[in-house]
């Protein structure tokens, strides 16, 4: 499992993440409260309440229940707590390879329920249908390097191959968003661990939100696939420094390499920019096995320079494809991304999407308690590309159909909650108890568990096996000495009265 640093900086990061929690925890009580026909009054006092009712019936049971198994654990003798964890751990990967079948089986099963009861027919905006069923059988190619684009002409070669009809769209959806969260889960799961991966698969695979796209004619799922791809890239890249921990060439040219994809992405959409941070900050925060504090930095240098160059390449691209000039190109990136009619619904859900969005603001809110004793610190990197997407929402506004990236962000932080509930360090309780094993000298103890890895010598053959039993002790003459010494007066050892019988006398 990864494992991050900490830092004095993660002290303002744990602030606005708590911010940003207490904000959306306020707005969706006056959701609720709006909905009762409660007075604004009633917003803070809700707010309030509920927080306290989820520490009190959550947080704490399963907190204590938690550190009572982690004593439990760490009470164990060495060597069967080394077999219970190897046996535990091979038990946790066949459970995840039955969870993420379970997962894609009932994703699959969603959405084509959906499909068959919508009628297997498309809703919403259908112009990106039209033009592609327009364009079929004709020799279009790409109009430009965006998902918009790249959708089209994905969907115009379908409509080319199968016809047109609006069952090919939604098979296509469907086949796209199904390879989003297979690629979702070991991804996530290589940078955040196995709880944040289920729970954010599970929110990928079963929220409403979801599953309603697969009957849009949208980029979307298109989208989540290149952003689990991406994601799955990165934690491919923080794997292999961690294992490696030198500098090396393979390890920079993958840095390098990871640096281009994120930028290239990142002129496609630029919701990818916050898989560009997440990466720079998994690479400045990653705990490795032996490096230096330069290496880092030079790396996060390089993966920053690589971007930029991505985001350079897929600009010379698209002017070398299609023509136009650089300040046009880039005005018309800021004008696609940043300008928007809509609010972002991740930001403040309405009251249709308010049920399922309260179960991941509950969990989430729950990371607020269990961040500084979390265990590998495995939130960390998640915070600023979280905050950069929900400031986005609500200084560009975006589409609703964009939102979907920013709920997984929900569901990984919902994930964080979990897990810092049921793992975190006791290191600093430990550090106050002093036990009596820790005041023996370093030295008795390696000298001991020198003596017990000596090897035993191997007899050959025809050489008497040495006795496993220990030998007789050596005999040490003693003298033997007494504290009272009696006078010879006092040593009188003859019967003087004869007549009597004494002990011995039997007859």
């Amino acid at each position: 499992m990864m494992r991050y640093s900490r830092y004095r900086v993660n002290y303002i990061l744990w602030a606005v993440y708590g911010l940003v929690i207490c904000i959306y925890f306020t707005v969706q009580t006056s959701l609720v409260c709006s909905m009762l026909g409660l007075g604004w009054m009633f917003y803070f006092l809700g707010t309030a309440g509920c927080a306290f009712l989820l520490i009190l019936l959550v947080y704490l049971p399963i907190r204590t229940l938690a550190g009572m198994k982690n004593r439990e654990k760490q009470c164990m003798p060495r060597s069967p707590r080394r077999s219970y964890v190897q046996e535990g751990a091979r038990h946790a990967q066949l459970w995840e390879c039955l969870f993420l079948i379970f997962a894609i089986a009932a994703a699959l099963a969603l959405r084509l329920w959906m499909a068959s009861a919508g009628g297997a027919e498309l809703f919403g905006d259908k112009s990106l249908y039209e033009i592609a069923a327009t364009a079929a059988g004709g020799h279009n190619g790409l109009e430009g390097i965006n998902f918009r684009a790249v959708f089209l002409y994905l969907l115009t070669g379908l409509f080319s191959r199968l016809g047109v009809w609006e069952n090919t769209c939604i098979l296509l959806q469907i086949g796209l968003q199904i390879a989003a969260i297979a690629v979702l889960y070991p991804a996530i799961r290589m940078i955040a661990g196995r709880i944040v991966a289920v729970a954010a698969v599970t929110a990928a695979a079963l929220l409403p939100v979801y599953v309603e796209y697969c009957l849009a004619a949208t980029p979307e799922s298109l989208r989540m696939l290149f952003f689990a791809l991406a994601l799955l890239l990165i934690g491919l890249l923080l794997r292999k420094l961690r294992k490696s921990g030198k500098k090396s060439a393979s390890s920079g040219l993958f840095v390098f390499l990871t640096g281009i994809a994120a930028g290239f992405l990142s002129f496609m959409d630029y919701f990818f920019l916050s898989l560009f941070f997440l990466g720079f900050l998994g690479i400045l925060y990653l705990e490795r096995r032996s490096s230096r504090r330069g290496t880092a930095v030079r790396e996060a240098a390089v993966f920053l320079a690589a971007g930029a160059c991505g985001f350079g390449a897929a600009m010379g691209l698209q002017l070398f494809l299609f023509g136009g000039e650089a300040g046009t190109l880039l005005q018309d990136w800021f004008s696609r991304n940043m300008v928007s009619q809509y609010i972002g619904w991740g930001s403040f859900a309405n009251q249709e999407e308010l049920f399922y969005f309260l179960p991941l603001l509950f969990f989430a809110f729950f990371y607020v308690f269990g961040f500084f004793e979390q265990k590998g610190n495995l939130g960390i990197i998640w915070i600023i590309p979280f905050v950069f997407l929900l400031v986005s929402d609500l200084l560009f506004g975006t589409s609703m159909e964009k939102q979907t990236i920013t709920l997984l962000f929900w569901g990984v932080f919902a994930g964080m909650g979990v897990h810092s509930m049921c793992c975190f360090n006791e290191e600093k309780k430990k550090k106050q108890k002093v036990n009596a094993a820790d005041m023996i000298p370093q030295e008795h103890v390696r000298q001991e568990e020198a003596a017990e890895t000596v090897p035993m010598p191997v007899p050959q053959p025809g050489e008497p096996i040495p006795n496993p039993l220990p030998g007789p002790k050596k005999h040490v003459p003693r003298e033997m000495d007494y504290a009272f010494e009696p006078d010879e007066q006092e040593m009188c050892f003859d019967i003087e009265n004869l007549d009597e019988k004494d002990d011995f006398d039997l007859l």
